[in-house]
């Protein structure tokens, strides 16, 4: 059985972080939603895991948050830090979601290290996106 999400252009680019090339960031592509809702369901989302978010810094339409004590179950449930940011998508209409993961001992996560964590976090960021297509086709 095939199942797809035509209507929903998402996409996740993984990148080296420009001062640590260990470290690896995840960009979404979050397409057709509004902003202060993909804020709120993040916030949501993050403690559905346990974690508690804090907003760091909002300026210009760039927004980012600190989640603290995340339990992932990607990485073994280690209580990680999670580092977002929002920005806005100029090219459509929507927000890019950017996250790098701190784990307990300070470093940050490195998909070099774990290819197969890697594609699991991607798909949970897919998850997310996912309950946010959802709540928006109930309203």
């Amino acid at each position: 059985m095939f199942m797809g999400h035509a209507q929903n252009s998402y996409e996740i680019t993984e990148q080296s972080m420009p001062y640590n090339k260990m470290a690896t960031s995840f960009t979404a592509n979050i397409i057709g939603q509004n902003e202060s809702n993909v804020y709120y369901q993040w916030q949501k989302f993050i403690e559905s895991h346990k974690g508690k978010t804090y907003l760091v810094f909002a300026k210009e339409g760039n927004v980012e948050f600190e989640s603290e004590h995340v339990l992932l179950p990607m990485l073994d449930n280690k209580s990680v830090t999670l580092h977002t940011r929002f920005s806005p998508n100029y090219s459509e209409s929507g927000i890019l979601l950017t996250l790098w993961i701190e784990l307990p001992d300070g470093d940050y996560y490195s998909s070099m290290t774990d290819e197969d964590s890697a594609k699991k976090i991607k798909d949970w960021l897919l998850k997310y996106d996912l309950q946010l297509t959802e709540i928006k086709g109930r309203d």
